[in-house]
């Protein structure tokens, strides 16, 4: 459909060009303009080297043969669903359907700050005033079960590239951009008003995360929602998630906290705030149950001041996996973790035993609060979590 070839821009600069070779795989090779004044957009995978750059074999299913950071632009399971549908709608089939097609249909509606020209994206506006979010969910769970639903371009519109399992739409309002989401066929009626108790927890325990709310319902208890981190009024900000960093797959598990605290030390410059607050999500993440803590679900955010910090917490909630075991192991583990192998991961990171304690008895008392959902865990599986392969790779850099 498109040529083999897609540019990529950030705020308007040149970034590079995206190509793609006879076997899916696709290079990337930065503009001369931006190797002059521009910066790695993905550290570890594409330094500042006039050269081309071509994914690893393995790119082909982890990334639709992309390096990881433009895997970032392309929406998961929801998102993609929504395309898929849409372009049958339109009598494209998705067979027929490029990697850099895929990207140039994101256009300029990505996470993040990176945009893709030409862009195939249709304008089409939306009002949002006295939106009907009841009607939303309705028409989301049609599209779940495979039913027809006449608001199909609306919530292919409204949801960019949105991420993650969930349905969700992405919205402007009072100058703030927002993420609402929506039940998805097997959660519970209360998933929204359990995810908004758990961000409102996570904050009294000092992580750091963006405005959340919660929207009124009449058929259910209400819909999550949260304020965007990568984007301010008229601004849109670079974002890369540890899965694009590390070029891990986010669909299994492949990583252990320490690894992302080296990932922090390494591109932060060893900023002992963040290295904290991952200490916190950590914690937070295995005393609440939310076991889905996969790659994805973990980012940085290149600021103003072009620097590397670790991105606000998302996706705290309570969550399960099949394997029943967290999806990011804690000091190796997936299951039974113990305070200590907490505390081993948060030393080994460079923070005080004494600190960690600290930090851990203060969750441990604040998420009281939340003891009406975790007073009814279901029954764990066994399973085995798989060892990271990027710990030895980000050991050396660190040294």
């Amino acid at each position: 459909m498109t040529e083999n070839k897609l540019d990529v821009y950030y705020h308007n600069r040149h970034v590079g060009t995206l190509a793609e070779m006879p076997d899916k795989r696709v290079a990337f090779q930065y503009a001369q303009s931006w190797l002059n004044e521009g910066f790695p957009i993905s550290p570890f995978s594409l330094p500042l080297k006039n050269e081309v750059f071509i994914p690893k074999e393995g790119s082909r299913d982890k990334f639709l043969g992309l390096f990881g950071v433009f895997a970032d632009s392309l929406p998961d399971s929801w998102g993609s669903l929504l395309l898929d549908k849409y372009l049958m709608s339109i009598g494209i089939k998705k067979e027929s359907v490029s990697t850099l097609d895929r990207l140039a249909y994101i256009g300029e509606s990505g996470m993040g700050a990176l945009e893709y020209r030409p862009c195939k994206k249709s304008d089409y506006s939306i009002d949002i005033s006295g939106i009907d979010y009841d009607m939303i969910a309705s028409e989301c769970e049609k599209i779940l079960t495979s039913k027809p639903s006449d608001q199909l371009d609306m919530l292919y519109n409204l949801a960019g590239s949105s991420g993650g399992t969930r349905p969700k739409v992405l919205l402007s309002e009072n100058g703030k951009e927002w993420i609402v989401k929506f039940p998805a066929s097997n959660d519970p009626s209360i998933c929204g008003k359990r995810e908004y108790d758990y961000s409102l927890c996570a904050k009294k325990c000092g992580i750091n995360m963006t405005e959340t709310g919660l929207i009124k319902s009449t058929v259910c208890e209400g819909y999550f929602k949260t304020e965007r981190f990568d984007r301010i009024v008229n601004h849109k900000k670079f974002v890369i998630t540890f899965s694009g960093l590390l070029e891990t797959d986010y669909r299994a598990p492949s990583c252990d906290y320490d690894t992302f605290m080296k990932a922090i030390r390494v591109l932060t410059r060893d900023n002992k705030e963040d290295v904290m607050q991952m200490f916190k999500i950590m914690c937070f993440n295995v005393l609440t149950h939310n076991l889905d803590d996969h790659t994805k679900n973990f980012s940085f955010v290149y600021d103003d001041e072009r620097q590397w910090r670790l991105a606000p917490a998302y996706d705290i909630t309570y969550s399960d996996t099949y394997w029943g075991e967290h999806t990011t192991s804690v000091n190796g583990k997936g299951k039974d973790i113990t305070d200590a192998d907490l505390i081993k991961v948060g030393t080994n990171a460079g923070l005080s035993q004494k600190k960690c304690s600290e930090l851990l008895d203060e969750i441990k008392e604040n998420i009281k609060d939340l003891d009406i959902y975790l007073n009814h865990k279901p029954k764990r599986k066994s399973g085995k979590v798989k060892p990271t392969d990027r710990m030895s790779e980000l050991s050396a850099k660190e040294e």
